[in-house]
């Protein structure tokens, strides 16, 4: 990577600079995934595959257990209500 003498730091990935175009595209994308998100009438839970800790719940999921948002993150899935019952969390998903 070469830094110009303007001081401006150029991010390159192994394809190549990111265009005006991509990161559009890239936005662009990242909007419609988050309004299908907030949107979705099912209760949606983004958990880190490595530490199984929620990082983001939606709406519907908010309104269906009764927990803010807030007191879902940083939790690891097994830690929230119907979870925490294997029994009940298969029943819950197969209604």
């Amino acid at each position: 990577m070469e830094i110009p003498e303007s001081g401006q730091l150029v991010m390159e990935s192994a394809a190549g600079p990111q265009t005006d175009a991509t990161q559009k595209a890239l936005r662009i994308s990242e909007s419609r995934y988050r309004r299908l998100f907030e949107a979705a009438q099912d209760g949606i839970l983004l958990l880190n595959a490595h530490t199984a800790q929620i990082e983001d719940v939606n709406p519907y999921l908010v309104n269906m257990l009764g927990y803010s948002h807030g007191e879902f993150l940083g939790k690891k899935l097994w830690e929230v209500g119907p979870f925490a019952d294997k029994a009940q969390s298969k029943e819950m998903f197969m209604a």
